[in-house]
């Protein structure tokens, strides 16, 4: 028998190589349970030593049921979908892959913002349909000189204030936990968040979702944007009230948005946003590509092997845990754990 075992309940891949190649190098097994009825895929958590998951809601319920768990790993930057206070009481290790995608959603977040501001996708749709007119009827402004608001400096925040370094804009960022001396060098100027909102012709998002963050983007925050404003969302749906922002590009205090990332997902077939023509739509593909998805795989069955194993990832969800596993001074975490530690007052 392997010296430990670990359970895949959902991922919708096309392979798990890169898992099994790990897993099976660490001296486990994988069990690969995506194709199993959901009851028979938890069923073989409960005697599993790791689960793996996508986005499949993990409940305390189901916790509960993983006697042997010693870690959760999520494939994916944020846990939202994990019960993660619920995994800390019961001495369980939520992991998760925060960097894996951080070009490709700072670059998906810039191709948005340009095609918003530039209003690619209408004139496409436009020329498509038989139509040419040098002369705009839509109201362009040069971007140049005007000022980009990044809600959240973390890495893929701090992507795009690097790729955007050059282009004349002033770069201003909201993000409580960001180092003073981080944003200096990135030319970034730190504000609070409602300065943010007041001051930005653009704002994009890439801060995690939180209680703190629900919704930070509602009626409260769009009532500051400056007028012929855009928002762009590559970071979490629930970040935006739905309804405020449709209403505030309905009264064009908003001039567009571009959004990755829905409050429901899959975007429902009858929604708005489907039909909003100041609106640029993906289908949260921001943090695709070939490349990302293996980075995805093997650094989640590698969180899987550490734990198993008998270390410590560097990437948590829960570092209080540590302190119920009498572990704290083991720990050496990432860099990208910073604001988390903070928020946790424990740096």
């Amino acid at each position: 028998m392997a010296p430990f075992r670990a359970v895949l309940i959902e991922h919708a891949y096309s392979t798990t190589r890169y898992e099994r190649e790990v897993i099976e190098a660490a001296g486990g097994e994988l069990v690969d349970a995506d194709a199993m009825p959901l009851d028979a895929a938890l069923r073989l958590c409960e005697e599993a030593d790791a689960v793996l998951c996508r986005r499949i809601r993990v409940t305390r319920p189901m916790l509960e049921r993983f006697r042997r768990c010693r870690t959760i790993v999520r494939y994916g930057v944020g846990t939202d979908n994990i019960d993660v206070d619920a995994a800390t009481e019961l001495g369980i290790i939520v992991s998760h892959v925060p960097s894996y995608c951080t070009d490709e959603v700072s670059s998906h977040a810039i191709a948005m913002l340009l095609s918003s501001v530039r209003h690619v996708v209408a004139t496409d749709r436009r020329v498509r349909a038989g139509g040419w007119d040098v002369h705009r009827g839509e109201v362009m402004h040069r971007m140049a000189g005007r000022t980009l608001g990044i809600v959240g400096l973390g890495g893929i925040g701090r992507g795009v204030a690097r790729k955007l370094a050059g282009w004349g804009l002033r770069l201003i960022a909201a993000d409580p936990f960001a180092e003073a001396q981080v944003a200096r060098e990135l030319g970034v100027e730190l504000v609070d968040f409602d300065t943010l909102c007041r001051q930005s012709d653009f704002v994009s998002l890439h801060c995690p979702l939180l209680p703190e963050t629900h919704r930070l983007v509602g009626a409260s925050a769009l009532s500051l944007v400056r007028p012929g404003a855009i928002l762009v969302n590559t970071a979490r749906g629930p970040l935006v009230d739905t309804a405020s922002l449709l209403l505030a590009l309905d009264e064009g205090r908003l001039a567009g948005a571009a959004l990755d990332v829905f409050e429901d997902e899959p975007l429902p077939a009858g929604s708005p946003l489907r039909r909003h023509e100041k609106i640029v739509l993906t289908d949260h593909t921001a943090w695709y590509s070939e490349e990302a998805q293996v980075e995805l795989q093997r650094t989640a069955a590698e969180a899987v092997a550490t734990v198993c194993t008998g270390g410590l990832p560097g990437s948590l969800a829960n570092p209080l845990v540590l302190k119920t596993l009498g572990r704290w001074d083991e720990w050496q975490p990432a860099e990208n754990m910073r604001w988390q530690l903070k928020r946790l007052g424990l740096t």
